[in-house]
């Protein structure tokens, strides 16, 4: 194969509709993207890419969502374990001098 048909071999591949070449990604980006395509993906970028892509249309939560709901949630709890503290009757009690005790509720 000559020099000219290795150079348009070359031009149809990265012509083809199914290939992304990106440039210029700073190098921890492109390691931390081979990384989880490794680890998550079975070597798969173009996966990867699909589920960046939703994660970004909205399909998928993005982890603030889960974090604000159980925000939420404990707020509510929070919120429950007051009412009920107030709500409780306070019990004192005192000693007389004479030893005995007296309760009464506040």
């Amino acid at each position: 194969m000559t020099e000219f048909e290795k150079k348009v071999e070359e031009i149809k591949e990265k012509t083809s509709p199914n290939k992304l070449y990106i440039a210029r990604v700073p190098l921890k980006t492109k390691q931390r993207f081979i990384a989880i395509a490794n680890e998550e993906f079975e070597e798969d970028y173009g996966m990867l890419l699909k589920k960046l892509v939703e994660v970004y249309d909205g399909f998928y939560p993005t982890g603030h969502e889960e974090i604000e709901a159980k925000i939420d949630i404990l707020a509510n709890e929070i919120a429950l374990i007051q009412q009920k503290l107030d709500n409780l009757e306070e019990k004192k009690e005192i000693k007389t001098l004479g030893g005995v005790k007296i309760k009464w509720i506040v």
